[in-house]
């Protein structure tokens, strides 16, 4: 197996494990606010999946990030990281293709990376000049652990958090 095939893998599985946490729920259940500095389940799969978006598909390909066209559609914040303070509904169907439109593009560009291409150095906004590898990792485990939140607030309304 190379890296491109390990790493294309290695995001199917995280694909799957936030659409798995992120799946089940109402528009209600979706963006039930908990208490504390806990955030909606909601909020955590936005920036989960923009994450991706912005990392794999703006930062390491240079293209535009597939959220503008989604949110302006479905009257979200232009930014994904102002859904933070965002009070309106977010639609967990529409967000679930919008998941998947960014599964279908990460996917598609990490599995046709060669081996060298992962050595390529990428300016971030964020953390300097860092490889495609290291981004595609942190892209991956970051949207792990948001899953990790969206299923706790699940878990705190009742409902079945993890799949497992």
């Amino acid at each position: 197996m190379n890296t491109g095939e390990y790493a294309k893998t290695s995001l199917e599985g995280m694909f799957g494990l936030v659409g798995q946490c992120a799946g089940g729920v109402d528009d209600a259940q979706y963006n039930w606010k908990p208490g504390g500095t806990a955030n909606s389940a909601a909020k955590s799969h936005v920036h989960a999946i923009s994450s991706m978006d912005f990392f794999i598909n703006g930062t390491v390909q240079g293209k535009e990030m597939l959220w503008s066209p989604f949110a302006l559609k479905h009257g979200l914040p232009e930014s994904p990281l102002a859904v933070w303070a965002y009070e309106g509904t977010i639609p967990v169907e529409p967000m679930k293709e919008y998941s998947k439109s960014v599964q279908d593009a990460v996917l598609e560009y990490v599995g046709s990376l060669s081996d060298a291409d992962f050595d390529r150095e990428v300016e971030t906004q964020f953390f300097g000049k860092k490889s495609v590898a290291w981004l595609v990792q942190l892209a991956g485990m970051h949207a792990v652990g948001h899953a990790g939140d969206m299923a706790a607030v699940k878990g705190m309304q009742g409902l079945k958090g993890l799949p497992f």
